[in-house]
């Protein structure tokens, strides 16, 4: 086995581990987040010049407060879940986004934006 593909085998081994975490953790939140009485979690988060993080979770019913610790969770799986979606979003100009996270049909949705800076070049030779 080549170093190239060494490398190339525990990459895809750890992207496997990860996504098999994301599941396992969104099985968890499910069943806490419902008895709470939550129905739907939105983690808004952005990123660029090489860093991210959650800006807001807006829970519904906005009467429901979740702990500390809850929380960090939640912002956790969004950013983990909508990272893995768009890799490496928070890069250059980055990205921004929400996940809005509907708990009764256990439905997730991301609306993702990124960010580009466009050049529109005109040359004008031998006038």
């Amino acid at each position: 086995m080549t170093q190239e593909t060494d490398f190339y085998a525990q990459m895809l081994e750890s992207q496997r581990r990860t996504a098999e975490q994301r599941v396992e953790t969104r099985a968890a939140l499910l069943p806490e987040l419902r008895a709470l009485g939550v129905t739907t979690i939105e983690v808004q988060y952005e990123g660029y010049g090489d860093s991210g993080n959650v800006e807001d979770v807006v829970v519904s019913p906005d009467t429901i407060t979740l702990t500390e610790d809850l929380r960090h969770r939640v912002e956790d799986f969004g950013w983990d879940f909508a990272y893995a979606l768009s890799p490496g979003f928070k890069n250059n100009e980055g990205g921004y986004g929400e996940l809005t996270w509907a708990l009764q049909a256990d439905k997730i949705d991301v609306s993702h934006s990124k960010r580009y800076i466009e050049t529109d070049t005109t040359v004008h030779e031998g006038l």
